[in-house]
Parts: structure tokens; C-alpha cells; sequence
């Protein structure tokens, strides 16, 4: 049993030498990881808002300034989108016009892209302390609790 083993390892490193000398054709050219350049480069008629982001006819989006265009709010129904902006802020924009811009609760300044909750959730974002020792996102009602006990603001990300 030894020798058979032996031999057949034998048989399967000379076979890797062999495909490896003589080539197993040409090898594939090395995968360069592509950097992303700005990708919503053309800009629509509605102020800050490149066209590939605008919602489709009969649909709206919550828009917020301070965000960069992959974190910005899915599209969505106008009188929802309408109702949520009035309380977070933020401007509502259709597919060829801005509907609604109001101040509101949601003010990212300050926090790092990378820290924003995901869509559906909030987070409170505290005065005075560090991105990396910010409380984790959670429900709005924890965030608000938080905020409570502490300086600082509650950051909602609508979905």
C-alpha cells in the first residue's frame, strides 16, 4: 500500500512539473482592482443630484446634501417621502422637479460615511466623543433614549 501511495504522488508531482514547464497556455494577466472614479458624473436639472439618481417618473427620493449619492434614501412614494422629510429634513425630489426642502432632525455633519446606520435604522451620534466610540445604530427609540442621557443627536437613514 506504501509503495502504491508513493508512486501515485510521484505520478502527480511529475504531472505538476510537467503542466507547469510546458505551459497550461497563455496565464491571465493579473487583476488590477479598479478604483472607482465619480460614477453619477452627469448632473440633472434638480441641484446636486446627478441624472442616473433621480427616481422614476411617479416616484420620489429624499435627498440630503451632506450625503454621498450611494447612502441617499431609496426611491419611494411622494406622500411618503413628503411626511418623512418633514420631520428628518432633508429635500424631496420627482424625477424633474424638487418638491419639498425642509430643516429637520437629520444633521450629518461631522460623521463619516462609513458610521451612517443603514437604511431603516438610526443612531445616536454623540457631541464630543469619537466616530469609533459612537453607540451602535439601532431602533429610533433606543437612539432617542440615548440622547436623552447625553449630548448629542439622533441620525436616521430612511429606507
Amino acid at each position: 500500500m506504501k509503495t502504491f501511495a508513493a508512486s501515485a504522488f510521484a505520478a502527480c508531482a511529475v504531472m505538476a512539473i510537467a503542466v507547469g514547464v510546458a505551459g497550461a497556455g497563455p496565464r491571465p494577466a493579473p487583476v488590477t482592482p479598479m478604483i472607482a472614479g465619480p460614477a453619477h458624473a452627469v448632473e440633472s436639472s434638480i441641484r446636486g443630484v446627478p441624472v442616473d439618481a433621480l427616481p422614476q417618473a411617479g416616484q420620489c427620493r429624499l435627498w440630503y446634501d451632506a450625503l454621498p449619492v450611494d447612502r441617499q434614501a431609496a426611491p419611494m412614494d411622494c406622500e411618503h417621502a413628503n411626511w418623512l422629510v418633514r420631520t428628518w429634513g432633508g429635500r424631496v425630489i420627482a424625477h424633474d422637479a424638487e418638491l419639498a426642502a425642509y430643516q429637520g432632525r437629520n444633521d450629518f455633519d461631522g460623521v463619516p460615511t462609513a458610521a451612517l446606520p443603514q437604511r431603516g435604522f438610526c443612531r445616536a451620534w454623540l457631541d464630543d466623543v469619537a466616530p469609533d466610540q459612537q453607540p451602535a445604530e439601532s431602533d429610533c427609540l433606543v437612539a432617542r433614549r440615548i440622547v436623552e442621557h447625553a449630548h448629542g443627536r439622533v441620525l436616521f437613514m430612511p429606507i
